[in-house]
């Protein structure tokens, strides 16, 4: 039997990351010894338990994301997260506005590197709706 929170997690995957012709979802490749198993936790744990909490919407889970991955330098997460935000029908400005003011807490260089990972995104997406 599949697990519950497996089937969430996919459900909720699929609000953020919907699948689109015109534009690719994130991807990120784990070796395969344990592929399976680590999609299976992280799927279950990231969306099934976390992101599918009703205690916050989306759209706030997003950004409160963004912020975190723009101070941890996560730039492949960050991207993957400004796609999923944007998804889910935040704007372009309020990821540019979260990455703002993380320069206070979390450095002027980690924004920078932020804002640059949201133009990546931002270009990529005008580019497959041209």
């Amino acid at each position: 039997m599949t697990d519950e929170r497996f089937l969430q997690g996919l459900k909720t995957a699929g609000e953020l990351f919907p699948p689109r012709e015109d534009a690719e979802s994130p991807r990120f490749s784990y070796p395969p010894e344990i592929a399976d198993d680590w999609n299976a936790l992280s799927i279950s744990t990231v969306m099934g338990d976390v992101w599918s909490r009703p205690g916050l919407p989306k759209t706030q889970r997003a950004m409160l994301t963004i912020a975190a991955m723009t101070v941890l330098d996560k730039p492949e997460q960050l991207k993957a997260y400004i796609t999923a935000a944007l998804n889910l029908g935040v704007t372009r400005h309020e990821v540019c506005e979260v990455i703002m003011q993380m320069a206070v807490y979390g450095g002027f260089p980690a924004a920078i590197q932020g804002l640059g990972a949201a133009n990546e995104v931002f270009e990529s997406r005008s580019s497959s709706e041209d």
